[in-house]
């Protein structure tokens, strides 16, 4: 008999997804030096992952709505785990662009349960530390990767340890996975009607997931944009030894504090506002390390800072858009396939222009910070004329 569903089971599932999408930044030059290419072409592998999981992001997400639940992400699990352990056999931009691939498809389906069914498991107490935790544990993994990468590398002379760390630790999850019963949707405000198919999500117009889902867009291209292409630009300003592996790894630890943060703040302050603030300052760290032109201290000093500052945006943004709307796994997987279009467009561009300037990075992902925090001002204007209420006013935090 399964038990009821247990918030832990997608904390300790959202590991494997942030160390298996954060492996690539980490790894990217050995898979450079692997496949006997330049920073550009390697760049292809951004693509290919970030085009399959939006693919996996917009299929999966009725899959949720349809009462699938835990089995679906159990099969995003498994199907990670076999991707994971071709990665290592794999030798030429095309052979590794198929791997990388499946990561990106099956991830994608653990990351749109995983939001869609913190939301329903949580949607009773009206709490979003659960999601803030969510992607809390999101960052533990990301914070692991480099250094699995550098080790698995170092003892090994390949990434075999690391993909099997990820393959067996996915296994591992998706069978207490399959030991649970998972969450529904439910369509009335005490949680007892249990509808399958929410008729509340399906109401919701599109643009209206099409603006929040275009702020996604901007801000996946920052995150991944910044970290997956960090330790490459380290390289690039003469840092030397293992400091630019260090210096992601700082990037990683500094983003997990900020999301730690994020969950004690969820209470005291408002999503619109700690959206806000997170922008703006994202905004002025990156124009600091951009003016800096690589001057190694402040590099070191900004990299920490941004990755607290960009940190909580993703989970806010989630709070912020179920203050207003009601979630489905339709919802989620617009949000998740933007994630997966952001990923895709400003990280290829990045590594073009490096090919050109070592110090383009900064500069490029500053404008789609810049970006990001202007469309905040849109999101905010759509929520208004949806619901008739300015969003901030909606809803008050919980006293702490």
């Amino acid at each position: 008999m399964k038990r009821p569903g247990a918030g832990w089971i997608y904390l300790a599932a959202f590991i494997t997804v942030g160390l298996s999408f954060s492996m690539l930044g980490p790894a990217l030059t050995y898979l450079q030096e692997r496949a006997h290419v330049s920073k550009g072409e390697i760049g292809v592998l951004f693509v290919a992952q970030a085009l399959s999981y939006l693919l996996g992001a917009l299929l999966s997400g009725r899959l949720y709505d349809r009462g699938l639940g835990h089995r679906a992400m159990a099969g995003g699990l498994v199907g990670m785990a076999a991707a994971a352990l071709l990665i290592p056999h794999a030798t030429s931009v095309p052979m590794l662009a198929i791997p990388i691939g499946l990561v990106g498809f099956f991830g994608a389906c653990v990351d749109v349960g995983g939001n869609t069914l913190v939301v329903w498991h949580s949607r009773r107490t009206g709490s979003v530390r659960l999601l803030n935790a969510l992607h809390l544990f999101f960052g533990i993994g990301a914070l692991l990767s480099p250094g699995f990468v550098n080790r698995s590398i170092a003892w090994g002379g390949s990434l075999a340890l690391l993909c099997a760390v990820i393959a067996g630790y996915s296994l591992l999850i998706a069978g207490i996975v399959l030991l649970h019963e998972a969450p529904v949707h439910t369509a009335g405000e005490d949680g007892n009607d249990a509808d399958p198919a929410p008729t509340a999500a399906v109401q919701t117009p599109v643009r209206i997931l099409a603006v929040i889902g275009f702020f996604f867009v901007l801000y996946v291209g920052v995150e991944i944009g910044f970290s997956g292409w960090l330790k490459t630009y380290a390289e690039g300003i003469d840092m030397t030894g293992n400091a630019p592996t260090f210096l992601n790894t700082a990037f990683w630890v500094s983003f997990t504090l900020g999301r730690l943060l994020a969950v004690g703040l969820a209470r005291r302050v408002r999503p619109g506002l700690m959206l806000a603030g997170s922008c703006a300052l994202t905004v002025l760290l990156l124009a600091i390390m951009a003016i800096a032109d690589g001057a190694h201290t402040m590099v070191w000093v900004t990299t920490i800072l941004i990755g607290i500052a960009v940190a909580p945006q993703f989970a806010t943004m989630i709070a912020y858009a179920e203050e207003n709307i009601t979630l489905s796994g339709r919802a989620t997987s617009w949000f998740v396939s933007s994630s997966g279009i952001g990923g895709l467009t400003l990280p290829f561009l990045i590594g073009q222009l490096l090919d050109r300037s070592s110090g383009a990075m900064p500069i490029a992902v500053l404008v789609a910070a810049v970006a990001a925090t202007a469309w905040l001002l849109v999101v905010r204007r759509s929520l208004h004329n949806h619901t008739g209420v300015p969003p901030e006013l909606i809803h008050e935090p919980a006293p702490a």
